[in-house]
């Protein structure tokens, strides 16, 4: 049997060689399905097996989130703790720019797993020998993208090892993805794109207990289309559903990434704004119901101006149980659609 301790002695032909880093390799990366689901624990995880067979100043990761308003998140190690903010930020800017030609970049962050920040750095992006960016794709879909940056070349058993570890990376980030999207889509509604009503049991029993426990605000807002049932009776179900799509696409872009929406069942939409008391989620919920008034559905020469009842409720000090909340969230809708529609109604 080959060891690996062997792999760089003249015993072995070339074959053997990549046999044998191939082999150790895989078997180092399969270690990573466990944690595929976390990203941080996953980018930890693969970090760790770069180290053990690479020298490197700076790496990075990034996974493209298939929602084009997602925030792009640039995952880092560094091994040299010498490293300023200043260098990690010109690196990152590199590194989306090169990205930028494979998606529209947005907002951007860092999220530093391994190493640390210093004040200052003898190293210099002009020092880096070995600066590598590589972007993956599956099925023509971008999916994310590899930074890798040393102060030194890579020796030819580096470069060994780094061409079959960029093969091991592709195939990861393929299921990384594939496993992301398909959570994605189990949370979605097929239709809208929203969360779906399984997805907010568990969000807001969460949030809930959160809120009592470290004391703080969130408030719900729960729209519903007037006379929705009328509408698809005049123009038919595949209008009603563009109805929802369209409304759909208004809120999203219209609160914040922070604010998750959800179709709650059939006309009737969920928005969370957490740590948002009700004093201050009222004057965009108005604003929000005036502009659906005014705004005309058009599909197929079909137009329509249609208006929602909002009820709006937040986690008072009086509900000691989730569902509490959601029947006075409920009410609250009941009252505004008894008050004339077209109306945001308020639990006290």
């Amino acid at each position: 049997m080959i060891k690996e301790s062997d792999l760089k002695t003249k015993k072995l032909t070339k074959k053997h060689r990549e046999l044998l880093a191939n082999t150790t390799i895989s078997e180092d990366f399969m270690t990573l399905i466990d944690s595929v689901r976390f990203e941080d624990a996953f980018c930890a995880n693969t970090f760790n097996i770069l180290k053990k067979y690479l020298k490197f100043d700076i790496c990075g990761l990034f996974f493209n989130d298939s929602n084009e308003l997602a925030i792009n998140v640039f995952n880092l190690a560094l091994p040299n703790k010498n490293i300023t903010l200043e260098l990690t930020e010109e690196i990152r800017d590199k590194f989306f720019d090169e990205m930028e030609k494979y998606k529209r970049i947005m907002e951007i962050q860092c999220n530093l797993i391994d190493g640390d920040i210093s004040d200052s750095s003898k190293i210099k992006y002009k020092s880096l020998k070995t600066t590598k960016i590589y972007p993956f794709f599956y099925a023509e879909k971008f999916i994310g993208g590899f930074y890798f940056g040393s102060q030194s070349k890579l020796d030819p058993t580096e470069k060994l090892y780094f061409d079959l570890i960029i093969k091991q990376l592709e195939s990861v980030f393929k299921l990384k993805y594939l496993i992301h999207e398909q959570q994605k889509h189990a949370l979605l509604d097929p239709m809208t794109g929203l969360y779906n009503r399984q997805e907010f049991d568990h969000a807001f029993e969460f949030e809930f207990i959160k809120a009592r426990r470290y004391i703080y605000n969130f408030t719900l807002a729960i729209l519903d289309i007037d006379h929705f049932s009328k509408i698809n009776d005049e123009h038919g179900k595949a209008y009603g559903d563009f109805i929802l799509t369209e409304l759909s696409d208004l809120l999203r872009h219209v609160f914040r990434r922070t604010d998750p929406i959800y179709r709650y069942g059939g006309e009737e939409i969920i928005v969370m704004l957490p740590f948002t008391p009700i004093t201050k989620a009222i004057i965009p919920i108005e604003r929000l119901r005036s502009a659906i008034a005014d705004y005309t559905f058009d599909k197929d020469g079909i137009k329509t101006n249609l208006t929602v009842s909002v009820g709006l409720c937040a986690n008072y000090s009086k509900f000691t149980e989730d569902n509490q909340m959601i029947e006075a969230l409920g009410a609250a809708l009941v009252r505004a659609k008894e008050g004339g529609r077209n109306k945001v109604e308020i639990v006290e």
